[in-house]
């Protein structure tokens, strides 16, 4: 095998040092990190916190999703440490047909359920997150599960805090 010209030029000592510059260079280019995770966030500062988990209920089974887990972050806290503190909600929730299709096409995707929407108090509002399935893989058909699983997430975060 032949060497690059670049280090039949270079002084023997110095060949060493060109091939680790040279692998850093490339290794250097190379972007080794996880994308990161998408989130979806509405606030209301006119309806109560307990209205707001009152709506996403609704939203939630009313398009055929089970609510699997209801955390009440805040309120245990408040509870076992007798302090003020603000409200924090997690609620898990899934629809198992969907969970079928996604799974087929991608057996690791079931990292990403259940559907999880979080809800705070903050500032006089209460804000409701969601994060949202990833949109890059190799496959098509799941990018487009994704997306319209995406536009599920969004519309049920949206009703929970509209007027």
């Amino acid at each position: 095998m032949s060497e690059p010209d670049i280090l039949k030029s270079a002084p023997k000592p110095n060949r060493l040092l060109w091939l680790f510059l040279g692998c850093f260079a490339l290794v250097s280019a190379c972007d080794l990190r996880q994308p990161e995770p998408q989130y979806y966030s509405a606030e209301t500062a006119t309806k109560s916190y307990a209205d707001v988990l009152a709506e996403l209920e609704v939203a939630i089974t009313e398009r055929n999703f089970r609510i699997t887990g209801h955390n009440k972050i805040g309120s245990v806290i408040r509870e076992r440490e007798g302090i003020a503190f603000p409200d924090y909600d997690t609620l898990q929730f899934c629809n198992l047909t969907q969970a079928r299709v996604m799974l087929e096409m991608s057996p690791a995707s079931v990292a990403w359920m259940p559907c999880n929407v979080a809800v705070r108090s903050e500032a006089g509002k209460v804000i409701v997150t969601t994060h949202l399935l990833p949109t890059d893989s190799s496959d098509p058909r799941l990018n487009e599960f994704a997306r319209n699983m995406n536009e599920e997430l969004k519309a049920i975060v949206h009703f929970a805090v509209e007027n």
